[in-house]
């Protein structure tokens, strides 16, 4: 066999593989994603709940929360404490327990789009979001960096009035989704973060929003910052306090209730975070690694 019909074969039984290893990813890719298990751990200042979720927002069985701490203690007391089914608030699926941060074991969750947390305060003293989510294998905290974005919805609430919580009740839902929905569209007016806004103030079409992402203090601890707790167990040191500031040009510290007036920042916000930047190792990242083995013994 002369050199170039040995190329050829080569070269064709090269273009075969490839075109075969290209059928297999893309049929690993149009198969739906395997449910994951989810640990989160988290505390709010003062109330929340989050879930997973598509661009459009979540359902009664994919939100957890409903949670109000009324005192520092329920915030910052403690080891986290598991939640298990309960009855706290109407519509609510997990009871408080009252003391310091909240720790969830979620099994074989529906693979969703997005991780969401919804978040207010009583209007004093302080406020903002720490946590981190474990999902599959990989673990993301409340950081700037990741990608997660805010919309202040412009509607206040308050943790300190019972009927202001936001539980996993079908009217509650539909409410935090109609305001995902004015976030997806650009479409908040006087009072709103107008969209999903970042650090920088962005929306995400790259146009300016109203307002920003607000990253505070980490988790070590200590006097004199923006949350002068000390650290909170059963969170990473590096997750940070998260908020949202309505007016960074005046504004320096948005987690204190002292400038912003009542409404708490244009409280409910609404955090999101995509969750494929929490990547879990997967069948179609093994199988590129393979591929690419492959690609080196044959070269």
């Amino acid at each position: 066999m002369s050199r170039n019909s040995t190329m050829k074969s080569v070269s064709g039984k090269s273009n075969g593989w490839i075109m075969a290893m290209a059928l297999s990813v893309s049929a690993a890719l149009a198969m739906p994603a395997a449910a994951v298990d989810v640990d989160v751990v988290i505390t709010v200042d003062n109330a929340y709940g989050f879930g997973f979720g598509s661009s459009s927002g979540m359902t009664t069985t994919s939100y957890y929360g409903g949670l109000r701490n009324i005192s520092a203690a329920e915030i910052t007391n403690g080891f986290p404490v598991l939640y298990t089914a309960g009855d706290a608030n109407p519509g609510n699926g997990y009871t408080n327990p009252g003391v310091g941060p909240e720790a969830y074991d979620l099994n074989s969750l529906p693979a969703s789009d997005y991780l969401y947390l919804v978040a207010w305060s009583d209007d004093t003293s302080l406020q903002g979001a720490l946590g981190s989510f474990t999902v599959g294998s990989t673990t993301v905290g409340t950081v700037p960096g990741v990608g997660w974005e805010v919309f202040a919805t412009g509607r206040d609430r308050d943790s300190t009035i019972a009927s202001d919580t936001l539980t996993n009740s079908p009217t509650d839902i539909a409410l935090i989704n109609s305001q995902i929905a004015i976030a997806n569209a650009n479409a908040g007016g006087a009072g709103t973060s107008i969209g999903w806004v970042n650090e920088s103030g962005l929306l995400p079409d790259g146009s300016a929003g109203s307002g920003e992402l607000a990253f505070g203090d980490d988790n070590t601890g200590g006097a004199g910052g923006t949350h002068p707790f000390g650290a909170i167990a059963g969170i990473d040191s590096a997750a940070r306090w998260m908020w949202y500031n309505e007016d960074p040009g005046s504004i320096a510290n948005p987690f204190s209730a002292g400038p912003e007036g009542p409404d708490g920042h244009n409280e409910f916000l609404i955090f999101r975070l995509p969750v494929s930047h929490v990547p879990e190792p997967s069948s179609i990242a093994l199988l590129l690694v393979g591929a690419a083995g492959l690609l080196r013994r044959r070269g």
